[in-house]
């Protein structure tokens, strides 16, 4: 029971064995007597021990332990003889005598510099390295080192950024893919949300109001790449080149901003809006301006409501135009990075239209799967796929032609290129 006592000393055990050893020390005087023994002896591991003052003579015995040193030269010229100097060298008073005049001028307060039997004293300048001075040499090999260092990590520094933002990116797709995932499970025919042929919801960002619509999405910062800025992507978007340019401030004090998070509710009020502007535009040179003002702000929300992501255009089961069915295919592609460029009348050797990513650095694009697996496709690759993620099998920016084709577009793509957006 020593160990027990000794840990109850400590105050070591647990609180059950610490009521145990209580009970025992008041039931035994034995067990009080080695409890009291021990507290004794731990009490004195507590002293400090004192130790002995050094030797007076601690630094005269440590210098003449010292090995020979060499002989200073003698730049005087006086003596030519070297053998001579040796000889009346005495290694051992030499350094004993340094020793005891360096102590002595120490004491006395002498902080000058000279020469003590032949070795020189330093000064306590010297000692700090306060009176050296840097040349343009060394500020040279110092700014070579920096360089040398930078260019090493540098790329690793680039190369891990890269790596970190499209981790954050794949993360979000993953989140998006759950909340597709929970709504077509309300869905009675089991459909992603739905994009319309034509009129002011057709447009590939729908999925992102609809979403928001049914409490799915919990974060705008979803639907936005880390790889871009707020505002990068959107003023690159095709329709902008078509687009006139208007102030974005209101028109009137009634007209409001362009509105930074895009809901069903604002789309549907521009929509009405414009279909009661459309038969009187033509007669009312203000309802006109007002209308132009109403298209621009729907481009804007059609262009902003999916963020930077793209979303599948939807497909056509034989005649009929329809979202696609969710049945957890690991090849069908549902969304994906969407910072895309076509360029207006580019197109490859093979017809296709040329595309430019903008996305990672131009490196490719991340692509969420109907089975919830998210990759990361250079763009190297995708030329030289059998069902490319951002066209139809027809080689075209529309929604797929087969129920099995993914088509993918950024948010303002309407499914089809004469489709009416309003």
């Amino acid at each position: 029971m020593q160990e027990d006592l000794i840990g109850y000393l400590l105050g070591a055990l647990e609180p059950e064995e610490m009521r145990r050893v209580e009970a025992w020390l008041q039931e035994s005087e034995e067990a009080r007597q080695q409890l009291a023994e021990l507290e004794a002896a731990l009490a004195g591991l507590d002293e400090p021990e004192e130790l002995p003052p050094p030797p007076a003579d601690l630094v005269s015995r440590t210098l003449a332990s010292l090995p020979p040193m060499p002989v200073a030269p003698d730049d005087s010229g006086d003596k030519q003889d070297s053998g001579e100097n040796l000889g009346q060298y005495d290694p051992v008073s030499q350094a004993i005598g340094a020793g005891k005049a360096s102590i002595g001028n120490a004491s006395a307060g002498n902080t000058s510099a000279g020469v003590v039997g032949g070795v020189t004293a330093m000064s306590p300048a010297q000692e700090s390295g306060g009176g050296s001075d840097w040349t343009w040499r060394d500020w040279l090999a110092s700014i070579t080192a920096a360089c040398v260092v930078i260019s090493i990590a540098l790329p690793s520094m680039l190369e891990g950024r890269f790596v970190a933002r499209k981790q954050a990116c794949q993360d979000n797709l993953r989140e998006l893919g759950i909340a597709m995932n929970q709504f077509v499970t309300r869905n009675a025919e089991h459909r992603l949300p739905a994009v319309a042929p034509n009129g002011y919801q057709a447009f590939a960002g729908m999925y992102a109001p609809r979403l928001r619509e049914a409490g799915l999405l919990g974060r705008d910062e979803q639907t936005l790449c880390p790889s871009l800025q707020r505002d990068q992507f959107w003023p690159t978007a095709e329709f902008a080149s078509h687009a006139p340019v208007i102030d974005a401030k209101p028109v009137s004090e009634s007209q409001p901003r362009r509105p930074r998070v895009v809901t069903l509710r604002l789309l549907d009020e521009v929509g009405q809006e414009l279909m009661a502007m459309q038969p009187l535009a033509s007669h009312d040179p203000t309802m006109n301006l007002q209308m132009t003002h109403a298209i621009e702000k729907l481009r804007w929300m059609q262009a902003t409501a999916g963020g930077h992501y793209a979303y599948t255009l939807g497909v056509r089961e034989g005649e009929h135009f329809t979202s696609p069915r969710f049945q957890g295919r690991s090849a069908f592609a549902v969304m994906s990075d969407a910072a895309i460029l076509q360029r207006s009348g580019s197109y490859d050797d093979s017809g296709l239209p040329t595309l430019t990513l903008i996305s990672h650095g131009g490196r490719g694009i991340n692509v969420l799967y109907e089975d919830g697996r998210v990759g990361f496709l250079p763009s190297a690759a995708m030329d030289r796929m059998m069902d490319h993620p951002l066209l139809n099998h027809e080689g075209r920016m529309e929604a797929g032609v087969t129920i099995d084709d993914a088509s993918l577009a950024p948010s303002w793509q309407p499914p089809f290129i004469r489709a009416i957006q309003r």
